[in-house]
């Protein structure tokens, strides 16, 4: 599967922050904690749809990871939430399905990487999108991941 490639402005990111000891910890908890503040979030984010994002760039391990929203500011922000800017990057757009977010980045990291000419942006963050209506399994989602030229 090849990926889309996309340049995307920096953006904030409004929710709640997870501590995993790795990326196969199952993130629901985490999500569950967000839902207590989407009301208030949702009042204050732009565009729609959820974003986890991986605040460690390397995805080393531990991980660090943002369950929120997209939000114009950090204004109005609830007691309890924590705000965060992903930078501008080049990144290239991985479609799946909410199941298949881990052979996804297990294709990334072990095939996509090798053979093209990109290799990961440590200097950025990587995020998963998940569209409105997302509800189960076999929902739509992006990952996207953070790159640069292999050739500098």
């Amino acid at each position: 599967m090849q990926p889309k490639m996309v340049q995307r402005a920096a953006f904030t990111v409004m929710g709640v922050v997870g501590h995993f000891g790795s990326a196969g910890e199952d993130f629901g908890p985490l999500w569950n904690e967000y839902m207590t503040f989407h009301e208030q979030i949702e009042a204050l984010s732009v565009g729609g749809g959820h974003y986890g994002v991986y605040l460690g760039a390397d995805h080393a391990e531990p991980i660090d990871y943002l369950a929120g929203m997209v939000v114009h500011d950090a204004t109005g922000a609830p007691d309890g939430v924590e705000v965060r800017e992903v930078p501008e990057a080049l990144y290239a757009v991985f479609a799946c399905t909410f199941r298949e977010i881990g052979p996804m980045y297990g294709h990334i990291w072990g095939e996509w990487l090798q053979s093209s000419a990109y290799e990961q942006d440590k200097a950025k963050l990587s995020f998963d999108y998940f569209p409105p209506g997302t509800t189960d399994g076999d929902s739509p989602i992006e990952i996207w991941f953070p790159v640069r030229s292999k050739s500098g």
